[in-house]
């Protein structure tokens, strides 16, 4: 049996009609919380997603220092990020594809699950889920934690 529909007659008030005709109240309030909880999966502002579609620019733009601007330079491993980074942009042309796979957080501090595709020249691609946390210094967003840094690492 199909909970959601998009048929205009059989929408939010069929799915209503339906919890509430006769089924035990266990699958009832299971259908109800399931139904609140994708409501309310948060979408990151509008300025964070702006601010990653720059990143992965600068990365396909070759422009290693506005990269690696984009992060905290103290925030653990931020070293061998920025080295890892120059040293591939020395070497390759690199393309990147960042998707948000989940998102936590509000308009001050976000903590994103990112599925990120990495293509390199000569090296073939690279997709790994990226865990990030992003807040703002001031008025501009900072990666301030990025596992695994090892994403950049092409030798």
């Amino acid at each position: 049996m199909r909970l959601l529909s998009n048929s205009p007659q059989n929408g939010a008030l069929g799915l209503f009609s339906w919890l509430h005709c006769g089924r035990p109240r266990a699958l009832c309030g299971l259908a109800c919380l399931f139904l609140f909880t994708s409501l309310a999966i948060a979408e990151p502002p509008p300025s964070l997603l702006n601010f990653l579609r720059a990143a992965a620019e600068e990365l396909a733009n070759n422009e290693p220092r506005n990269f690696c601007d984009n992060f905290d330079s103290s925030m653990p491993g931020y070293a061998t990020l920025r080295d890892e980074i120059e040293a591939l942009l020395a070497a390759h042309e690199v393309a990147s594809t960042i998707e948000v796979v989940s998102s936590n957080g509000d308009d001050r501090k976000q903590v994103l699950e990112l599925d990120w595709l990495l293509s390199v020249s000569d090296r073939g691609d690279r997709r790994r889920i990226v865990k990030v946390r992003i807040e703002r210094q001031g008025k501009q967003w900072k990666i301030t934690s990025f596992d695994p840094i090892e994403l950049f690492n092409y030798e």
